[in-house]
């Protein structure tokens, strides 16, 4: 056997192995590391996975424990125009993203729609969440990660650091930025999403034992756990089918709406 190209470009080279149970090829990389070539394949696999696609750049690192991205092209208007749009992007390059469960909620609607395309073709797709529901969503989780990432906890008041070159102090930007998250979650309420007084005990989980689901249970599964309805169900003990899934979907749309200060309080 003699020398190969991996998937990523560079020059391997496989040798016969002699073994008990018979041959096995192993794969000898360009830096001396050797492995059979089962597991070269599953981790040449796990590289390719984490490649950025070309449009974002050459400057963006391999990333394997990134997961599912999606990648946007920013627009600009054409200067002395108004209808006109041209490529926003450094070097015409697009942006990467990586998808949360909003957008693993919109790909299985997608494989549902075109299922229901396929027996119907007047069948019209319908957003699970709309534009400013997804937006309010990502902004309010958002806010949660920034908040846990630096956490006043321990710290002293006397250990205030500057928050920018304009002098703001860093305690008042995270107490701004606690007061938002804590408005947001009021302004979703204290209503229930599932509750149990209007499901049959048959409709709810298979033993019965199912809870209640309240709108902020809601709200923190999806935006800050990243559990999908389903998850929600299952977490809760209810059974996971079509009408609890759009009841639970009417929920938190409503509450995202509210978020967003539409629909009014929710109390």
């Amino acid at each position: 056997m003699g020398p190969i190209t991996g998937r990523g470009g560079e020059m391997l080279m496989e040798r016969a192995l002699k073994t008990q149970t018979g041959n096995a090829v192993i794969v000898v990389g360009s830096d001396g590391t050797a492995r059979l070539r089962a597991e070269a394949d599953r981790v040449a696999k796990i590289k390719a996975a984490g490649a950025a696609p070309a449009q974002c750049g050459p400057e963006v690192p391999n990333a394997p424990a990134r997961g599912a991205v999606r990648i946007s092209d920013p627009k600009e208007l054409v200067p002395g125009t108004t209808d006109k749009y041209q490529h926003a992007g450094w070097q015409k390059r697009s942006v990467l993203h990586r998808c949360d469960v909003f957008d693993k909620m919109h790909g299985q609607a997608l494989k549902a729609h075109a299922k229901v395309k396929a027996k119907n073709k007047d069948a019209v797709f319908t957003e699970p969440f709309n534009a400013g529901q997804v937006s309010i969503a990502r902004h309010y989780a958002a806010l949660n990660e920034g908040l846990q990432s630096g956490d006043m906890r321990g710290t002293s008041y006397g250990e205030r650091v500057s928050g920018g070159g304009d002098g703001t102090d860093a305690v008042v930007l995270r107490l701004a930025a606690r007061q938002e998250f804590e408005a947001l979650e009021r302004k979703v309420g204290r209503g229930v999403a599932m509750p149990m007084r209007k499901v049959r005990p048959s409709k709810r989980g298979a033993g019965g034992v199912s809870k209640m689901i309240t709108d902020l249970d809601a709200v923190r599964a999806v935006c800050l756990l990243g559990l999908s309805l389903s998850e929600i169900l299952r977490k809760y003990g209810w059974t996971v089918s079509s009408r609890n899934s759009a009841a639970l979907r009417a929920a938190l749309r409503a509450a995202l709406d509210r978020m967003q200060g539409y629909g009014g309080s929710h109390l």
